[in-house]
């Protein structure tokens, strides 16, 4: 069964995607920019560094792409930051399986040492952290109210601890997991 998993940065998503064939890591990355002049870096090495836009649709492009993924059968791991854009687009388009993970708010260092061993570039780093608390808190609480859309994960965790604890499949089905808006 597809759906739509939302997850903070550094939560294991690409290294999710690598390990399952259903699964597809949609990089926003690769819509917005054009990246030519970075072929060199690694995907992480990419992130926050200055390049030009590929194309100035890309948030109209990254959910036509996901809800095309969505329809081939595939789980799509979406950035957190287009939750609010792709929530809006499930009421107006039709209800889809989606799962939100966000790490506990009192888990930045260990953030900031992924971020750091996975190779991002400082401005990535420092981005990220800004908004560490501002994006995290509301989520938090909204996670006590809706359990069932939202799961905090713990220190040292990342996605693929969830999809190891049941069966992967079962993991996608179980409807204590996963909501749909419509």
């Amino acid at each position: 069964k597809s759906m739509f998993v939302f997850a903070f940065p550094g939560m294991g998503k690409t290294t999710l995607a690598k390990k399952y064939s259903r699964v597809v890591d949609l990089e926003m990355s690769d819509i917005k920019y054009d990246n030519s002049s970075v072929q060199h870096l690694s995907k992480e090495e990419r992130k926050s560094t200055k390049r030009p836009l590929k194309d100035k649709r890309y948030k109209t492009i990254y959910v036509d792409k996901a809800y095309s993924l969505h329809e081939d059968g595939k789980v799509v791991l979406v950035a957190l930051n287009f939750l609010a854009r792709m929530l809006v687009a499930m009421i107006v388009r039709g209800g889809v399986l989606f799962h939100i993970f966000i790490p506990h708010p009192f888990l930045k260092e260990e953030y900031r040492q992924r971020y750091i061993s996975r190779g991002n570039n400082q401005r990535f780093i420092f981005e990220v952290m800004f908004i560490w608390y501002i994006a995290l808190i509301p989520l938090y609480m909204l996670a006590k109210l809706f359990p069932y859309w939202i799961t905090v994960t713990h220190a040292g965790e990342t996605l693929e601890d969830y999809c190891k604890r049941e069966n992967f499949i079962e993991f996608l089905r179980k409807p204590k997991i996963t909501q749909t808006i419509s």
